[in-house]
C-alpha cells in the first residue's frame, strides 16, 4: 500500500491524542495540520498557540491556520481562501478531532478517501461542540465516542464505528473527554485500513434519530456557570437540587466552574462574586469544601462562612 497522506484538522489537547495515534500507524503520514490561530489566553492575554500547533512544530509537520468568521465562529472568514490553500497539499484523507470549524465540502470531496471525524458522544445523540459536559450535567448513565464521515453539512455524515462507556458518579469533563478521545483514536486506527480498502460499511447516518428526540450540545459560556445563591443554600441546608448542582459542578469543572453572587452589606454594597472550587455530596446534602472570592485567594468554606455568613462577620 502506498503511503496515505493525511490532512489533520484539530486544535485542543484532545486533538493531539488522535495526532499521536495516527503518527504511530504504518502506511499513514500526517502531511499537514490545520489548526486555529494563536489566541490571547489568561489574565495577561498571552498569545498562545494551540496544542496541535505545538505538536506539529515538535515533529516538523506543516502548519496551516485560517481566521474564522467573527459573527459565525464555526465557519471560516474566507472559505475560498481555505480551499485554494489546502488544494496543493493533495491529501488522500482528512481527519478531524475537536477542531471547531466546518471544513469546506470542496476540500472533503477532493480528498481521495474523503474525511473522518472523531466525536466524543454516542451519535446521533449529543451532536454539537461540547457533548461531554452536557452528558454529565444531564445525568446520562453512559456516553461514548463515534467515528463518522465528514459531510457537506453538519451532522449529516455516516457512522462508521462507535464505542460506549459508563459515566461514573466521579467523572468530570476533562478526564472523561481524554478517555473518550483515547478510545476514539484507537477506534479510528482500527478502521482506517478497511476504510482505505473501501470495505467498511456505515452502521447508519448521523441524521437518523429513531424515536428519541436529538440532543444538541452547544458550547458553554462563562454565564452558564452561574447558580443562584438561594439554590446553593437550599442544597446545603435541605439537599434540594443538591444532585443537580453536584453534576453541574463536575460537568463545568474546571471551566467555567460554578459561581454565584452574594450580597453582604458589611463588606460591600455590590454583589460579591464567589466561585465554588470544590464540593461533594454527603447523604444527598451538598457540602462545599473550598471557595474563592473574586480577586481573593482560595479559602475553605469554613473560613468563608466565618467571615461572611456568621452574625458577627465584619
Amino acid at each position: 500500500m502506498n503511503t496515505i497522506n493525511i490532512l489533520f484538522f484539530g486544535s485542543t489537547a484532545d486533538s493531539v491524542i488522535v495526532c499521536n495515534r495516527l503518527a504511530e500507524l504504518v502506511g499513514f503520514h500526517i502531511a499537514a495540520v490545520v489548526t486555529q490561530p494563536p489566541k490571547p489566553v489568561g489574565r495577561d492575554h498571552t498569545v498562545t498557540a494551540t496544542p496541535v500547533e505545538v505538536w506539529a512544530k515538535k515533529y516538523g509537520t506543516a502548519i496551516l491556520t485560517f481566521e474564522s468568521d467573527p459573527e459565525k465562529p464555526w465557519l471560516y472568514r474566507n472559505e475560498q481562501q481555505v480551499i485554494d490553500t489546502l488544494q496543493p497539499v493533495q491529501a488522500d484523507l482528512l481527519v478531524s478531532a475537536s477542531y471547531g470549524i466546518k471544513i469546506p465540502w470542496n476540500t472533503i470531496r477532493d480528498a481521495k478517501f474523503g474525511g473522518l471525524n472523531v466525536h466524543p458522544s454516542i451519535l446521533p445523540y449529543w451532536r454539537g461542540a461540547d457533548p461531554v459536559p452536557w452528558a454529565i450535567m444531564e445525568g446520562d448513565h453512559q456516553t461514548g465516542v463515534s467515528v463518522v464521515t465528514l459531510s457537506e453539512t453538519f451532522d449529516q455524515g455516516l457512522i462508521l464505528a462507535q464505542e460506549k462507556i459508563a459515566i461514573t458518579p466521579k467523572d468530570t469533563s476533562d478526564p472523561l473527554r481524554t478517555k473518550l478521545f483515547t478510545i476514539g483514536a484507537d477506534l479510528l486506527a482500527g478502521i482506517l485500513p478497511v476504510v482505505i480498502q473501501g470495505k467498511l460499511k456505515a452502521t447508519r447516518p448521523v441524521s437518523h434519530i429513531g424515536s428519541e428526540k436529538p440532543k444538541y450540545a452547544r458550547k458553554f459560556t462563562r454565564e452558564d456557570g452561574f447558580e443562584p445563591w438561594e439554590a446553593i443554600t437550599a442544597a446545603i441546608s435541605s439537599g434540594t437540587d443538591a444532585e443537580r448542582i453536584e453534576r453541574k459542578y463536575r460537568a463545568l469543572h474546571p471551566w467555567p466552574g460554578i459561581w454565584t453572587r452574594i450580597i453582604h452589606a458589611q463588606h460591600s454594597t455590590e454583589p460579591l462574586r464567589l466561585k465554588i472550587l470544590a464540593l461533594h455530596l454527603d447523604n444527598n446534602i451538598l457540602v462545599i469544601d473550598q471557595v474563592q472570592m473574586e480577586g481573593k485567594k482560595p479559602v475553605s468554606w469554613k473560613q468563608f462562612a466565618g467571615a461572611y455568613l456568621s452574625p458577627q462577620a465584619g
